[in-house]
């Protein structure tokens, strides 16, 4: 037990230091009236809220949560039929459709984004390589269409390892018993792999929500989302308070999703 304690003790510094502290200050900020971090001349105020939960935030707010359910979506139709492809073919096949899906991962992120924002630009490769003008830079669907790029082997591990985990004596049985392949994948296969949903939707659902990076280059800048409103807060310099005040409120709806998630029992077993 002292052992396991003192193998524990860098990660519990590192997590008061890089999570605990950040967090308390983020609460403090959040309930101060305050300029930048002048503690000195700050004072407590629920104003903060009034601004928060204004028509352009809330905006932000379901713009944010309507691009990245689509994008959710889009990977869930995407990765399951891949996942299940995978788990189902042989040995040597899988490994390289693997590598295929990990090798996009181990280049810059950055550099994906921006190598995609170039080729929907209306003289960019579109244009150059099939003469079709593409007017898709600084839209929704491009936004959409980086975070899919970005986020869809996220989406495929985590359905991948638990479809691969599954005991395939179960679906024989199924089958020996009159259950055609359609009926074995409802009953049997698609249940046992709502674990695997579950994970990729936090994984992908979270980050595509929060973010701003991805706004911000595809967009060019134009479009408000909830991401790049904390970022340009924080940014600034002097509204730590707001930009702490929508983090904690983005943290809250987070942990909530979670949990519900969590709670969700479709055969009497919690997905997490």
């Amino acid at each position: 037990m002292k052992r396991f304690g003192k193998l524990s003790l860098p990660y519990l510094i590192w997590m008061i230091l890089l999570v605990i502290i950040p967090l308390m200050l983020m609460v403090v900020l959040a309930f101060l009236d305050i300029q930048g971090l002048d503690f000195k001349n700050a004072s407590f105020t629920l104003e903060n809220f009034k601004t928060t939960f204004t028509s352009v935030y809330i905006g932000a707010f379901f713009r944010s949560i309507k691009l990245a359910f689509i994008t959710t979506l889009i990977c869930i139709a995407i990765a399951y039929p891949a996942a299940y492809f995978i788990s189902r073919s042989n040995l040597k096949f899988k490994g390289l459709i693997l590598v295929l899906f990990i090798l996009p991962m181990w280049s810059n992120m950055l550099l994906r984004i921006q190598t995609l924002n170039r080729m929907l630009l209306p003289e960019g490769f579109i244009k150059n390589v099939f003469g079709i003008s593409s007017n898709l830079a600084g839209t929704e669907f491009s936004v959409v269409l980086a975070m899919v790029m970005l986020y869809l082997p996220f989406m495929v591990f985590p359905i991948y390892t638990v479809l691969e985990k599954i005991d395939y004596s179960l679906i024989e049985a199924s089958q020996d018993l009159g259950a055609n392949n359609r009926k074995t994948f409802q009953k049997v296969t698609l249940p046992l792999s709502l674990k695997g949903v579950a994970s990729g939707i936090i994984m992908v659902f979270l980050p595509c929500a929060t973010g701003f990076t991805i706004p911000e280059i595809m967009s060019g800048g134009n479009m408000i989302l909830i991401g790049t409103i904390i970022e340009q807060k924080f940014k600034q310099g002097v509204s730590y308070n707001i930009g702490s005040l929508i983090s904690m409120v983005i943290i809250v709806i987070i942990f909530l999703g979670i949990y519900l998630i969590g709670k969700f029992d479709a055969e009497g077993e919690t997905l997490l």
